[in-house]
């Protein structure tokens, strides 16, 4: 008796023969998931915390945010920087206000190689702290606030008014104040170190909890 072939006259293999094939443990594909896990992986890097220290300065000193200008506005790139080389990471507010500011972490090992030093990053998040308080007071830290519109009051109490109107309607808010001096910060320094800051809003059951700002690699 002959054995049956498990392959036909055209060298196509037997459906027979593939059925018998079937179900063998050493054939069994691997387990497939439709959902892959996406979640950003839990790393942080190596922290100096400086808030305390860069708190109790700024209680004492009244400089501006960008006066004068940050050192690493004009110093060179270096002349080769990695992409990616390191995943992204948080720094988060104090509290739910930007006028209490962010905590000032400096990541060991991270920015140095991209040409912005220790106390580069600590003038920049010392310089957001400020921006928030000083826009809180009216006051703006990025661009002057030219009024448009025309008052046609007529009286002794116009110049009063004019003024309130003014500090209610042309100052930015403390959110827009941090977002453009940040946007001032990316395009002069980080960027051209393959660096972007970004300011996001956290929530907690569809309420604000809290601030943080996104450090990521270009």
């Amino acid at each position: 008796m002959t054995d049956k072939l498990p392959y036909n006259d055209s060298g196509n293999l037997n459906a027979s023969a593939d059925r018998d094939g079937e179900g063998s443990a050493g054939d069994e594909p691997p387990p497939y998931s439709s959902q892959p896990d996406t979640s950003p992986p839990r790393w942080q890097p190596q922290f100096e915390d400086l808030t305390t220290e860069s708190l109790q300065r700024l209680s004492t000193e009244t400089r501006k945010p960008l006066d004068p200008p940050p050192e690493c506005f004009s110093t060179p790139t270096p002349l080769r920087i990695g992409s990616h080389d390191f995943l992204p990471f948080m720094i988060p507010s104090l509290s739910e206000k930007l006028t209490d500011g962010f905590r000032v972490l400096y990541p060991h090992g991270l920015l140095e190689k991209h040409g912005i030093t220790r106390n580069d990053w600590v003038r920049f998040l010392e310089d957001l702290i400020i921006a928030a308080r000083l826009s809180a007071q009216g006051r703006s830290a990025v661009g002057a606030r030219i009024p448009t519109r025309v008052f046609t009051i007529r009286g002794p109490f116009i110049m009063s008014l004019v003024g309130t109107a003014y500090d209610a309607v042309f100052a930015r808010g403390p959110l827009r104040e941090v977002k453009a001096l940040l946007a001032v910060w990316n395009e002069s320094a980080f960027e051209r170190r393959k660096l972007r800051v970004s300011l996001h809003v956290r929530e907690d059951g569809g309420k604000k909890s809290d601030y943080y700002l996104l450090v990521e690699f270009l």
